[in-house]
């Protein structure tokens, strides 16, 4: 009888191993198949690439030697992104990005000011590969999105302006990490590069037709390295 009592507790006890082990696999699957929603928000800084840019606008306000206006430039931006992870692996995500620059030139002869300020709306949509540690997450990846430029010249010895407009594809590559600092709410340092194809500058079809001499205005093609600084909240 003690051998069969032996023989039965140890069946039992294997019992309970061969069903514990699946259950406590099982959890750890759920917990795998967790997946975040999270808003970011921050601001970055740049260097911007735009040779016909820049040929236009030193055409256009004929600086002095010390402000003529280099192929690179910095300019600053402003971004927000909705991002929900629909995978393991991926997530998904809308960005509202502003890139925004300004200038103001004195004339070579003396006589003038010229303002210049430019802003792009960029809104994109990005997918990321997404890679876990503890404490962090890295996000690679990229997308694409419709952007939109508005360019506002003003001349202080006429006292007349205008402003430009256009718009056209732009593509991303980016990288992103997100350090963790509670259960909602990340650190988050990310570097990207852009290349934009925009259409040439216009008026516009309501715009009185200008009559003063200039340059051509020129098409808003232009790329842009950059590196970013913002809070990301985890929703769930």
């Amino acid at each position: 009888m003690r051998k069969v009592s032996a023989s039965a507790g140890y069946a039992v006890l294997f019992l309970i191993v061969c069903t514990v082990q699946p259950l406590s696999a099982q959890s750890a699957s759920n917990d795998s198949t967790k997946r975040f929603f999270d808003l970011t928000a921050g601001l970055g800084i740049s260097i911007q690439s735009a040779p016909l840019l820049a040929n236009y606008i030193n055409a256009l306000a004929q600086p002095t030697l010390d402000q003529k206006v280099d192929q690179f430039n910095s300019v600053a931006e402003f971004y927000f992104v909705p991002e929900l992870q629909v995978s393991k692996e991926w997530s998904a995500a809308i960005e509202y990005s502003l890139l925004i620059k300004s200038y103001s030139i004195n004339s070579s002869s003396g006589f003038g000011r010229t303002d210049i300020s430019y802003e792009v709306q960029m809104p994109s949509v990005l997918v990321h590969y997404l890679v876990f540690g503890e404490g962090f997450r890295l996000k690679l990846g990229g997308g694409v999105g419709y952007h939109f430029v508005k360019f506002d010249e003003a001349f202080s010895s006429t006292g007349s302006g205008e402003t430009l407009r256009t718009n056209g594809l732009g593509f991303k590559l980016d990288a992103i990490g997100n350090t963790k600092f509670d259960e909602t709410f990340y650190g988050s340092i990310g570097v990207d590069l852009r290349w934009d194809f925009l259409g040439s500058l216009s008026r516009g079809a309501q715009a009185v037709q200008s009559t003063r001499s200039g340059p051509d205005l020129p098409k808003m093609t232009f790329f842009t390295a950059g590196v970013k600084f913002g809070v990301t909240f985890q929703l769930f």
